[in-house]
């Protein structure tokens, strides 16, 4: 399946991409986005490589390697086609993904865990209000948290399920955006800058993420496609969950185009790319650090035991791989040879990322697209191996919650 026809969402929407396809629930662990236990150090999976963009090492993974297993995890993942989707939940201990809801779109549904008997999702239909919808894992009922008029690019709940956040945009063409946060009842509206039409390339970004404490949202609503209008196109916020007061915003003269944003796992440490490289927000501090100068990475995530990231760069062919940044030696070292995409920690060994197949006929944003299967690759034994899902096309954030 082509990425253009999963990427779009209904004719009368705007343009969004990033949308949570896979999440996690592991037992004993309440962590958003995920923290998985730790199933031993991590290793460096090749020799040391200087802090840029051009790192020389390069793994060759073995089709027939077995990743290090994740013991007792559950999965939300969403497969989509052309003109619609369905939510499964996978178990680490059967072979038969269950399915949950059946959905009558393609636009992303970004499924997760509010706990570890409660998922939630959104419904972007074609036609009338958008919705967030939670269902209960036991009893299979489900219940409306947010019936809105417009369209749901991303939502997002406290780790503690006491505060949910959701983006709209408005349907009728006028570009108007605002960001939602509802607590026990009560909603708070920020209006957001105005979004004159959205992007269908790589550099398209919709992320909602709370802060491992709770303590601040990450919304980025970014659409780089034209660079001279930039930060006017879209727009990248830090809030205070307290009191809705917004605690960061990029630099304007040094962060331009600030996008491709994650929270480390422990800490509210921000990392975020601009147009120098990645950058650092520490909460409560001022100024931003440069972590790496020249960096240019999408799909961002970090590793349980913040001592890895791992991202998607794209090649000088316009082909995306798979890269990890050691944050204890500063270099960026390579997991493969092959095209990969939207990386995700699953544990302290293993990662999880999409394939990536060459096009047949038109594609979005280079030669290449997803081809739906998951792969694992494991940081240990440098091997990888195809994961049992299909026409899986997004893979972002992890929802992790104890059972």
């Amino acid at each position: 399946m082509q990425r253009k026809a999963l990427l779009t969402p209904p004719a009368t929407s705007p343009r969004v991409t990033i949308g949570a396809s896979l999440k996690v629930c592991r037992p004993l662990v309440r962590l958003q986005p995920a923290v998985i236990i730790l199933v031993g150090l991590l290793s460096a999976c090749s020799a040391p490589a200087a802090s840029t963009t051009s790192a020389t090492a390069s793994v060759s993974p073995s089709a027939s390697g077995t990743p290090a297993p994740a013991s007792g995890y559950r999965v939300l993942f969403t497969a989509s086609t052309a003109g619609a989707s369905e939510i499964f939940l996978y178990d680490s201990a059967s072979s038969t993904p269950q399915q949950l809801v059946s959905l009558s779109t393609a636009a992303p549904a970004e499924p997760r865990f509010v706990s570890s008997q409660k998922i939630a999702y959104v419904d972007n239909p074609n036609a009338g209000p958008a919705k967030i919808i939670s269902l209960g894992l036991a009893t299979r009922a489900t219940s409306t948290e947010v019936t809105v008029n417009g369209y749901v690019p991303a939502f997002a709940y406290s780790h503690d399920g006491s505060l949910l956040a959701y983006l709209v945009h408005d349907t009728s063409g006028s570009g108007k955006a605002s960001l939602h946060m509802r607590r026990g009842g009560q909603e708070t509206t920020l209006s957001l800058n105005t979004v004159p039409g959205r992007g269908i390339g790589r550099d398209d970004e919709v992320r909602l993420e709370f802060a491992p404490d709770d303590k601040y949202l990450l919304m980025v609503d970014t659409y780089l496609g034209n660079q001279g209008q930039a930060p006017e196109t879209g727009q990248f916020l830090v809030i205070r969950s307290a009191d809705n007061t917004v605690a960061f915003v990029p630099p304007a003269a040094i962060s331009s185009n600030a996008t491709m944003a994650t929270w480390a796992r422990h800490k509210d440490r921000l990392y975020y790319r601009d147009a120098v490289g990645v950058r650092t927000w520490d909460a409560g501090v001022a100024s931003v650090g440069t972590l790496a100068t020249g960096l240019h990475w999408y799909d961002p995530a970090a590793a349980g035991d913040d001592r890895w990231l791992v991202f998607t760069q794209i090649d000088n062919g316009s082909v995306p791989h798979v890269w990890l940044y050691d944050l204890q030696r500063n270099q960026v070292v390579a997991t493969g040879a092959g095209a990969r995409s939207h990386p995700i920690f699953i544990s302290g060994d293993t990662i999880w990322y999409l394939e990536e197949q060459a096009c047949v006929s038109e594609c979005l944003g280079g030669p290449s697209q997803t081809s739906g299967r998951v792969l694992a690759y494991s940081l240990n034994s440098k091997s990888e191996t195809a994961l049992p899902f299909t026409d899986v096309h997004s893979l972002s954030q992890l929802s992790v919650v104890s059972s």
